[in-house]
């Protein structure tokens, strides 16, 4: 029997093998028929009627009747959270957790029309990582389990952030610089850091932020790389020494 589980709602189809199957008059799940779609001797095709929990599948032909295994009713499931709930265009090898009922044996999960790679499954949890999408911009969660398809969660895909300018991009190695860092994208970052090191900033935004360099131990110019879900980009920042007195 292909598949061995499916919607309380009925409706799936399901082929049972076996033998002397040939104008067999009635299939039943549990007590509850069934529809047949095509017989042979050898193979049935049916389509569920509703029910609940685990029935046996009983065939009756002109011979008699016989029980052909068990079908598991599955109960539909339900989406209630996902997070994060944006990232990259192109994708991104980050987990994104979605949070439900009834999600044990999930067959598939879309971000809008993007198929995504589902890593973990538990009955309350699924674990996917995005795959790339066409263009930026909103998509509906659709999961599939074998109690049916649900959606009402939905996923930003990010054009990827940029940064076309710190100012002012120089100052003392002591930190304590105010720095104006524009660009786009920026309005969901997660961090900003001057040669690695993480700072304090607040959002404007989409296209400005503000930051306070960090201490510096050398002269010389770093790296400001601002991360969030649309990326990782970066400007320059130039430490300098102050005179001796």
């Amino acid at each position: 029997m292909i598949p061995h589980h499916g919607s309380t709602g009925g409706k799936t189809p399901v082929t049972l093998t076996g033998h002397h199957l040939a104008n067999a008059t009635a299939v039943h799940f549990g007590t509850a028929q069934a529809t047949i779609t095509a017989n042979t001797a050898t193979s049935m095709t049916v389509t569920t009627p509703g029910g609940s929990g685990a029935v046996p599948v009983t065939v009756t032909t002109a011979g008699g009747a016989g029980t052909l295994g068990t079908f598991y009713y599955t109960p539909p499931p339900t989406l209630t959270g996902i997070s994060p709930a944006a990232g990259p265009v192109a994708g991104s090898d980050q987990e994104i957790v979605i949070t439900g009922r009834n999600l044990a044996g999930t067959i598939d999960v879309f971000l809008g029309t993007s198929r995504a790679v589902i890593q973990v499954v538990s009955d309350t949890q699924i674990t996917v990582r995005a795959t790339a999408a066409p263009a930026p911009g909103g998509t509906s969660v659709t999961v599939t389990t074998p109690g049916g398809t649900t959606d009402g969660l939905s996923y930003t895909y990010l054009a990827p952030s940029t940064v076309t300018s710190v100012s002012p991009n120089t100052g003392p190695t002591t930190g304590g610089t105010e720095v104006t860092i524009t660009g786009t994208g920026l309005a969901s970052t997660d961090q900003v850091t001057f040669n690695g090191t993480p700072t304090a900033f607040t959002v404007i935004s989409d296209t400005t932020l503000t930051a306070t360099t960090p201490p510096s131990g050398t002269d010389g110019t770093v790296d400001v790389t601002i991360t969030g879900p649309g990326g990782a980009p970066a400007g320059t920042f130039t430490y300098a020494t102050g005179p001796d007195i």
